[in-house]
């Protein structure tokens, strides 16, 4: 069930006028712009050496327990961590966290960045409470396993049937 929030908007007269607004867990869409977000959050982090010390100091020691898991995988830890760290990139890069926050909970940035502090920081909430980043994050990799296990099978499959097959000589076309 989405949780329900109510942002303030405020026409070009000065109006102010309430609009309940639902977040709810993220979709594919979302999923897709939040990769993209992501991307350029870590180009900006390559870019500056007090942000890769800042994010290292996020993952010392939080690896992945799978090291097989992909590059999936790590794209979700990375989610994880990038939306724990909010507060931090507010800091350090306010526009990428608040098109994260836009992204993950549906409300438009421009309206968003319009909005009280609080009434951000519920929204962030929010996103937190319909999204278990936790479980998210575990079924990507139960998928990627499966996935992997698949794979292997199938390559192991032809690697066999390759090995098993005679080859074709004239002795045997006779």
């Amino acid at each position: 069930m989405a949780t329900v929030i109510t942002l303030k908007i405020k026409d070009q007269e000065g109006n102010v006028k309430k609009e309940n607004h639902e977040v709810e867990e993220i979709d594919v869409l979302q999923f897709k712009q939040l990769m993209k977000t992501v991307k350029e959050i870590m180009a900006r982090v390559n870019e500056n050496e007090d942000l890769k010390v800042l994010f290292g100091s996020l993952t010392n020691g939080q690896g992945l327990d799978d090291e097989e898991a992909g590059a999936a995988a790590a794209d979700q830890d990375v989610i994880t961590k990038a939306i724990a760290s909010f507060d931090m990139l507010a800091v350090e890069l306010p526009d990428q966290a608040f098109k994260l926050l836009s992204i993950l909970s549906g409300v438009d940035l421009d309206v968003m960045e319009k909005q009280k502090l609080k009434d951000v920081m519920d929204i962030y909430d929010a996103v937190l409470e319909e999204n278990d980043m936790d479980d998210l994050i575990n079924r990507a990799k139960k998928s990627l396993a499966l996935t992997q296990t698949k794979f292997k099978f199938k390559n192991f499959m032809e690697k066999v049937t390759k090995t098993t097959e005679k080859p074709k000589t004239k002795a045997a076309a006779k």
